[in-house]
């Protein structure tokens, strides 16, 4: 899987972002994950507006798919959706497909069918490097929410 951003993504009342679909080490294992890599630029009131609203968690914190109201869908075209709703508003992600993106949601649904979206703000670029630095071990700010699966 590489660390790149896949084109023809569709976002939706989220703040301009790439969305990096990747995986990441911890103790429990291998855990799938979307990074929205907000563009520079961006102000932090608007990352703090969606992460709010949404009831992202800063990366100190857990996260659970029970305790969110996100939830991603991968559709009988093979796209992969993400929805995040609540109370004012809702914003969604479609990835199109592409036979990374099968692999990824493959490895989410084995792992137990959730997915980890990661919101990181301030990065220079969407490489795994990069992203591996700031989401490590003393890395930067992230925001994050657990993306329980439904079926299509």
């Amino acid at each position: 899987m590489s660390g790149s951003a896949l084109g023809g993504t569709l976002y939706e009342g989220t703040p301009p972002a790439l969305a990096v679909p990747t995986g990441m080490q911890t103790d429990q294992g291998v855990i799938v994950a979307l990074v929205l890599v907000v563009d520079e630029g961006v102000p932090d009131d608007v990352v703090h507006d969606f992460v709010t609203r949404y009831r992202l968690v800063p990366r100190e914190e857990t996260a659970r798919a029970a305790d969110s109201q996100a939830r991603w869908t991968l559709e009988h075209d093979g796209r992969v959706t993400i929805q995040l709703l609540c109370e004012q508003s809702a914003a969604r992600i479609v990835i199109p497909s592409d036979p990374r993106i099968h692999q990824w949601a493959a490895l989410a649904r084995y792992g137990g069918g959730s997915l980890s979206l990661i919101v990181a703000p301030g990065l220079p670029d969407t490489d795994l490097a990069t992203l591996g630095r700031h989401l490590g071990p003393h890395g930067g700010p992230y925001w994050h929410i657990s993306v329980g699966c439904i079926p299509a």
